[in-house]
């Protein structure tokens, strides 16, 4: 996959496109970006992925300080790269670009920068100022410029659509199996780790403090079953989040992850911790030695779980 930063152009022309913030690239994301793959190897052109950052609520200061992604953009880049895409075209989005209206975008960007043939996008999707054009409008606009415009429809998971904020939602209660199935892949949180106060050295469960991207979608507190990639080595391991009532009750929930059959010094390295089971809530012990047992239990249950896992 090529990446490209406007306002740079793709050597292909006539590309099969779609736009979209896509957070998350869920498994309805994935669906409109597998069509297009498939559509341009049908008609033997490339395929191209148009999305923005940051999220205009940063930009525009609408509530950002409540903003939760499910994805940065290094993590958004990583798995769309997986699918096949043949251009990831990166536009930032800034006041200016804000202010485009969707004729404005379509011309000035989705035409004379990347030239497309067709345009895919979701079945909710708007676009142009204040997002004010819907697929009847973005379709008009396309048919001016002899671009296809199609949208795809929703997808669901059991009884409920697929959607990035739901997905969030079933984080927020800890329904971390859920919003795996509908994101297609096993939600991941990736920080670099930071110094901690090593007590969980002391009780002989050493754990890693990671520090991840401030607008970071955090799961319910709890403690997880993971895996956790280490310079391209994955491990086994127990993840807590949470204020740790029992040693210090912090006022914002701390992410440590204890790695399994792992003693190395990896402080200021980039770690990834994929979620795949929230084992329990967490809770207060009167002792120490209540929180050991009981993370002595923790590690049981999560072993069993992961090789039950493969």
């Amino acid at each position: 996959m090529i990446t490209l930063n406007y306002p740079e152009i793709p050597a292909e022309k006539k590309l099969v496109a779609a736009t979209g913030f896509f957070d998350g690239v869920h498994a309805g994301h994935q669906a409109i970006l597998c069509n297009i793959v498939d559509e341009a190897k049908r008609q033997n052109k490339k395929s191209c992925v148009v999305t923005f950052w940051p999220h205009p609520r940063v930009v525009l200061s609408k509530d950002a300080e409540t903003l939760r992604l499910l994805t940065t953009i290094d993590e958004k880049t990583e798995i769309i790269s997986k699918l096949g895409i043949n251009y990831f075209y990166l536009i930032p989005f800034t006041q200016k670009f804000s202010q485009l209206s969707a004729k404005q975008f379509f011309h000035n960007i989705l035409i004379d920068k990347i030239n497309i043939s067709q345009l895919y996008i979701g079945y909710n999707h708007h676009f142009g100022h204040n997002a004010r054009a819907g697929f009847d409008e973005i379709k008009k606009t396309g048919m001016k410029f002899n671009v296809d415009v199609f949208k795809t429809d929703e997808i669901s998971c059991g009884r409920h659509k697929i959607s990035s904020t739901i997905i969030r939602k079933l984080l927020e209660t800890g329904d971390i199996e859920k919003a795996n199935s509908m994101l297609g892949y096993d939600y991941c949180l990736q920080g670099i780790v930071v110094h901690g106060n090593r007590i969980g050295r002391t009780l002989g469960f050493p754990t890693a403090n990671i520090q991840p991207n401030a607008y970071k979608m955090i799961p319910q507190n709890g403690v997880y079953a993971v895996k956790v990639k280490i310079k391209n080595i994955e491990y086994n391991g127990m993840l807590n989040i949470g204020l740790r009532p029992t040693l210090n009750n912090t006022e914002k929930s701390i992410i440590e992850v204890n790695i399994f059959d792992f003693d190395e010094d990896i402080y200021d390295i980039t770690i990834s911790v994929k979620i795949l089971k929230r084992i329990r809530n967490e809770q207060f012990f009167a002792s120490l030695d209540l929180l050991k047992n009981q993370l002595k239990q923790d590690e049981l249950t999560i072993r069993k779980i992961l090789i039950d896992n493969g």
